[in-house]
């Protein structure tokens, strides 16, 4: 029996990554404004895709329906409750979003097919698949990069591994880095010129 080949999941290193995977989500998704909301929330707050799908609407927008910058959700993996915050872009994306969905729903990233219930987190993955597939530039983009992107430039710009480590709850720093690829990144930078 063949070994199911399981794709790592990177994250985007550079801002012109970022971009390429926004051109791609605007040029080759069904749906680009909900796609690319959902992508744009995900690397700016580094929650899990799950938790991501379960936003409402009543949670980014206030009674009047302008965008909040941000709000409080309770993690499914830890139960503990984390704050997602909006950038004044992303608000801007919400509001050019709710106003132009073709449909109306609670979920802030409905189901297609199911308009009761949110986008499930296999769909969010074979969305990031079909982009990775199509674009070698792109290998080890999954879902799961998102969450990975947000702890990599959050690490780069502030080098606060510690703060990091309590986002994500991980059990140590060694964890985190390894979580985030810097520590690959590190020992490929030291090796590349070694010789003896």
């Amino acid at each position: 029996m063949a070994k199911k080949h399981i794709q790592t999941s990177e994250p985007l290193r550079s801002m012109k990554q970022i971009n390429l995977v926004r051109s791609l989500i605007e040029t080759s998704t069904d749906y680009p404004l909900r796609n690319r909301l959902l992508f744009d929330i995900g690397i700016n707050n580094g929650i899990r895709t799950i938790d991501l799908l379960s936003l409402k609407v009543s949670d980014v927008v206030d009674t009047k329906g302008n965008p909040k910058s941000e709000t409080t959700i309770i993690e499914s993996k830890t139960g503990k409750p984390r704050t997602v915050r909006f950038n004044v872009d992303i608000q801007s994306e919400i509001k050019n979003y709710l106003d132009k969905r073709p449909f109306k729903s609670d979920w802030l990233f409905p189901s297609t097919k199911q308009r009761n219930k949110h986008l499930t987190t296999q769909a969010v993955y074979r969305m990031f698949k079909r982009i990775s597939d199509n674009q070698p530039s792109l290998k080890g983009l999954t879902a799961h990069s998102m969450r990975r992107t947000f702890g990599y430039h959050f690490y780069q710009r502030t080098h606060d591994i510690v703060t990091l480590m309590k986002i994500f709850n991980h059990s140590s720093q060694a964890i985190t880095l390894r979580y985030i690829g810097v520590e690959k990144e590190d020992i490929d930078k030291e090796l590349s010129g070694f010789k003896l």
